[in-house]
């Protein structure tokens, strides 16, 4: 029998952890709900804004490998900001990712409702509300916990199936569709005097979501085989290739937009529309429904990953100790998943409740999520440094790629907070500072860590 406090050891292959980061990527969800929003606001700047986003995120990958290469914990960027920073800076970075994961799985079942709305209505059942919207959200969180709560082996094998199909479908229709156009080249695309800067720093925050989760591997720690070798491979394994298939898809999406007159960041359904333009109905279909898969997927991670962010905060006396227990079956963290499945659920539900649009929905939760990831990715750019020189073997490599991870999150932040945004815009970065100020005056309690069996 498992222990009551500990999660099954190297249970995961390396290709298991890679699929959980790839899950909360989720390539195909971001395809067809972030980067239609992302085109609305930078237009034929957005393959630049993508290609400057995956360099910055490449550093951060450098500065989180120097932790994941020797420390293999559930704790994530929470224990690596610690072991840098120190026990108060290591609970307000693992608050921020905390409130990340939190909302990676709140807005991928806001998504996923919408999808699923948008689908019905194309089939002729017409609109749900709000009612349909907060049970389509229910049923994705519960069946996610189901997963997260069984075992998370079967969690990464149904992610990376499901991706994998999801994005063959997706390409598919942009090949197609760039083969019918006869227009390889989009020249336009290449012109820095092109690039719309106002739309630009609206979409900062925007773009961070769309490789945000590449390092969610890291909170599989003591459950991968050879987690110190293998997590940091899962981590580059997942962002290299996405963020090329970010790229070449989304320069393919400009290039088709202008092509056909298509406005696919007015379409609810963009590749549906786009395989219609060009008579792969079939595929249109196919991608709408692949879509809602990835959103599911990426639940199902972003339930896998906080829940073992809560555990070992638990496990660590930042969080109530009974949040550290495990399943004595499913060697799972059966409680911690159970508190982030009722938040993800309840959630979503008294947003629409108020009255809150779904799209507003989908909008505001993914901006409080990418606030939570980039605050995290800034302190552990910080931690980095500081850590290397107490184990002395800072080098003035590492300390160049920590400081221009740094500064380029940071901009990222200031520019797309300052000047302030008009409201509701603006109570966004005030609520995620809320919520993480609640957070971290939870776990500055004192208490006594979760007892740990050997």
């Amino acid at each position: 029998m498992p222990s009551l406090t500990a999660l099954r050891q190297g249970a995961l292959t390396g290709l298991e952890s890679a699929a959980q980061s790839l899950g909360t990527l989720a390539p195909s969800a971001t395809l067809g709900t972030v980067m239609p929003l992302l085109l609305g606001k930078s237009g034929d700047s957005t393959c630049l804004l993508l290609l400057g986003t995956l360099l910055i995120y490449v550093l951060v990958a450098n500065n989180l490998d120097v932790f994941a290469s020797r420390c293999a914990s559930a704790g994530s960027l929470a224990t690596y900001t610690q072991m840098g920073l120190g026990r108060t800076c290591g609970i307000i970075g693992g608050w921020s990712y905390l409130i990340a994961m939190t909302f990676v799985v709140v807005s991928s079942a806001v998504c996923c409702a919408f999808y699923v709305d948008a689908i019905l209505v194309q089939a002729g059942v017409g609109g749900g509300g709000a009612g349909r919207s907060a049970l389509v959200t229910t049923v994705v969180v519960l069946g996610a916990w189901t997963s997260a709560y069984h075992d998370i082996r079967i969690s990464t094998k149904v992610m990376l199936v499901a991706e994998l199909v999801s994005v063959a479908t997706l390409l598919l229709i942009l090949v197609w569709a760039m083969l019918r156009s006869g227009h390889w080249i989009d020249p336009a695309q290449f012109h820095v005097s092109r690039s719309n800067f106002a739309g630009i720093r609206l979409a900062l925050v925007l773009v961070s979501t769309t490789l945000a989760g590449f390092e969610s591997a890291t909170t599989l720690g003591e459950e991968a085989k050879g987690a110190k070798r293998s997590i940091p491979r899962a981590m580059l394994m997942s962002l290299v290739p996405t963020g090329l298939l970010y790229l070449s898809a989304t320069y393919c999406l400009v290039a088709l937009c202008r092509r056909y007159s298509v406005s696919i960041d007015q379409a609810t359904l963009p590749f549906q529309v786009l395989a219609d333009v060009v008579g792969l109905h079939w595929a249109g279909w196919l991608s709408s429904i692949g879509i809602v898969v990835s959103c599911f997927v990426c639940a199902m991670a972003g339930l896998n990953a906080g829940s073992r962010v809560i555990f070992s905060m638990a496990r660590d006396g930042l969080l109530p100790a009974t949040l550290g227990r495990i399943h004595p079956v499913h060697a799972t963290p059966v409680r911690a998943v159970g508190v982030l499945g009722i938040f993800s659920i309840a959630a979503p539900i008294v947003l629409l409740a108020g009255g809150v649009a779904l799209t507003a929905c989908m909008d505001y939760t993914i901006q409080i999520d990418s606030l939570g990831y980039l605050g995290s990715y800034l302190f552990v750019c910080v931690a980095a440094p500081f850590f290397l020189f107490r184990e002395g073997c800072l080098s003035g490599a590492q300390v160049a790629s920590s400081v221009g991870a740094f500064l380029a999150l940071g901009a990222m932040v200031g520019l797309s907070i300052f000047p302030l945004p008009a409201p509701p815009w603006c109570y966004l970065p005030l609520s995620f500072i809320g919520i993480l100020a609640v957070g971290v005056a939870l776990s500055l309690r004192p208490r006594a860590p979760a007892a740990v069996t050997p």
